[in-house]
């Protein structure tokens, strides 16, 4: 049995590494995480991730103020579901959790064998600052232990683990099945509130067996820099999470540090993250990148302090092309633009292209952006 996550993440570089690791430990296989163009290095982090191998990026940037969340569910859905046996959809303060000391998968087994089963419902736990005003540095798992009463409201909402196969359409919380139903943890049938055959909520909360860990505002600190003006990614971009957001989810009424055991593991795996991206990627590198646009022909040159493959990233009006740089440029080595001879690429488009169009570079992995010229079609590409 196969298992993976899906995810949309903006501007949460500080707890990605974290989030993957605390998931692997578990015994997630894959990650399929839709990068919802951020501006705090997410975007760079996840490229490199999946330059790796370690995650499957899809870029998926908000277009005009429309929710991204369900939309980028469902491109998951449909061109990933096929890869895993069950699928997971949570975000990025959101931790799946084992209440019975099983592995997550022998929970999840008899649940993956039951024909009638297609989606699984797993009610939160609310977490709120555990009263830190400051970001601290250790594990958002280990630094937030208070928590909710499991009777509260906001607990009733559910997570959704799905069977691909069985599924129609994702929505935030839960799917739509074309075949099949809804079961709670317990594997007893799942009941909405309302009587509905599915739903964002459930009618009461079960936590027997699996359920998530909801670490909605962390510190005050983190929610007021960083939740505060995020905006939404099942709405407006301009939504503001304030005051009155903090102090209804800041919920600090039960202890529950049942994730500690997790903490050393995923200290560690934080820090093989950071080896491979220094030894393995391009990530936080030095370099350069040059490209030339002659009519449909993109092509160009990469250098890094890196010295592996690398790819460039093209932003074709707002259209995300990656291209591999293996291309041998002599006239770059031979000027001393490089120590390697193949660090070229070429792109041929669709259509031609003008001053007009918007065309950005990338290394892969990187902040490095290319320099872009347009050149007419009787000179040489540089």
């Amino acid at each position: 049995m196969k298992l993976g996550i899906a995810a949309i993440f903006k501007n949460e570089f500080d707890y990605i590494l974290e989030w993957i690791a605390y998931h692997q430990l578990i015994g997630v296989d894959k990650f399929f995480i839709a990068d919802n163009v951020s501006n705090d290095g997410s975007s760079q982090l996840l490229e490199a991730l999946d330059s790796l191998g370690i995650i499957n990026r899809v870029y998926f940037p908000r277009v005009e103020d429309a929710g991204p969340q369900v939309p980028a569910y469902n491109k998951i859905l449909q061109e990933y579901g096929a890869e895993v046996d069950l699928l997971a959809f949570i975000d990025a303060d959101e931790f799946i959790v084992t209440t019975n000391d099983r592995p997550l998968k022998e929970n999840l087994q008899k649940f993956y064998r039951m024909e009638d089963a297609g989606a699984l419902a797993l009610n939160w736990r609310n977490f709120g600052s555990s009263r830190e005003v400051f970001k601290g540095a250790e594990p958002v798992i280990k630094r937030f232990t208070l928590c909710s009463r499991k009777d509260h409201n906001f607990n009733r909402h559910i997570k959704s683990i799905l069977k691909p196969h069985m599924t129609e359409r994702m929505n935030i919380h839960e799917c739509v099945l074309k075949l099949g139903r809804y079961y709670s943890s317990d594997l007893k049938p799942a009941v909405f509130e309302n009587g509905e055959p599915c739903g964002p909520k459930t009618a009461g909360v079960v936590y027997e067996a699996v359920r998530v860990n909801h670490y909605v505002v962390k510190s005050k600190q983190e929610h007021i820099l960083n939740k505060d003006k995020k905006g939404s990614g099942a709405g407006s971009a301009t939504r503001r999470k304030g005051q009155a957001y903090f102090r209804a989810h800041d919920l600090n009424d039960e202890l529950d540090n049942s994730l500690m055991r997790f903490v050393p593991g995923v200290k560690r795996c934080v820090e093989e993250f950071k080896e491979l991206l220094v030894r393995e990627s391009p990530y936080l590198s030095f370099g350069s990148a040059n490209i030339a646009i002659r009519g449909g022909i993109i092509s160009g040159w990469a250098v890094s302090e890196y010295d592996g493959d690398l790819k460039v990233r093209l932003l074709i009006n707002g259209a995300e092309h990656l291209v591999d740089v293996n291309q041998p440029r002599p006239d770059v080595l031979r000027k001393g633009g490089s120590r390697k001879l193949v660090c070229g690429f070429r792109y041929r488009h669709d259509s031609k292209l003008t001053s007009m169009d918007d065309v950005k570079g990338y290394i892969y992995g990187t902040t490095i952006e290319c320099s872009v010229r347009h050149i007419s079609p009787d000179i040489g590409v540089g």
